[in-house]
């Protein structure tokens, strides 16, 4: 969820993860591919981090190859045990997470990606060849806020909160209870859209929960001036996106102007 005018007091935000990745190299002589620069990368990138994001943590076991886990986040850097936002450094990955608690585009998380990715290609002496961005929101909602229980028919509140129209063409034998849809759309400008909608359980309470992430992703070739900026254009298509979904009583439920 990203907030289209100002914080929503009732955000359903989970998650918002920006994501880079970039080339790997070959070694010659077990012809499997590496980042060269990670070792030494991590060490400069944890000295520049270390007033903002001192805790660093490794979330593999120490003996584990990196060289097996490419394009896996392997090391965290908050500024507190489990404070949000998070950095995640791997071989060839980069990504930057943050929770609703503290979220705010324009006063924390896009400074942030400005300034940790920075950081980054200061510490691989710019040899960063980006092959791929993203931009992901999770949200999610107790369906138990809303009257609605997993013995209910789940297509009328999907259908109503999320503006998709699902209809089935043939006798269900009984009313939808689970839910898993992937949409994918292609954009003008190469990128693709992504919408996913499924049901699921709140990690604490463990109740019935709708599950919905909307991510924009694009493969190609990037510069970091060329990355900060796709980032801006993904933030520009998503936030107005979140709010033209949910419009109605769904949306006004975030904003602490309706009952539910």
């Amino acid at each position: 969820m990203n907030e289209p005018i100002e914080k929503l007091p009732n955000a359903p935000l989970q998650e918002v993860i920006f994501e880079i990745r970039w080339d790997l190299n070959i070694n010659l002589v077990s012809n499997r591919e590496f980042d060269e620069g990670f070792a030494i990368a991590l060490g400069q990138f944890a000295a520049l981090l270390k007033n903002d994001f001192p805790h660093v943590v490794r979330k593999v076991p120490d003996d584990f190859p990196t060289d097996l886990l490419n394009y896996s986040t392997i090391y965290q850097f908050w500024s507190g045990a489990h404070l949000w936002p998070v950095l995640q450094l791997g071989p060839g990955i980069f990504t930057v997470n943050d929770t609703d608690k503290k979220y705010c585009w324009k006063d924390a998380f896009f400074p942030l990606i400005e300034e940790s990715t920075k950081k980054l290609f200061e510490v691989y002496n710019q040899n960063i060849n980006l092959n791929f961005c993203s931009l992901s929101y999770i949200d999610a909602v107790k369906l138990s806020n809303y009257q609605v229980t997993v013995k209910d028919n789940l297509l009328p509140f999907v259908n109503d909160s999320l503006k998709i129209e699902l209809l089935n063409h043939f006798d269900t034998r009984g009313p939808m209870q689970n839910l898993n849809l992937n949409q994918t759309f292609g954009l003008k400008d190469g990128s693709a859209l992504n919408i996913n909608i499924t049901t699921g359980s709140d990690k604490k309470t463990h109740d019935p929960t709708l599950v919905w992430q909307t991510a924009m992703v694009k493969k190609g070739r990037f510069t970091r001036n060329e990355m900060i900026e796709w980032c801006t254009h993904a933030h520009q298509i998503i936030s107005p996106l979140f709010k033209e979904m949910t419009r109605g009583k769904f949306y006004d439920s975030f904003t602490g102007n309706a009952s539910v």
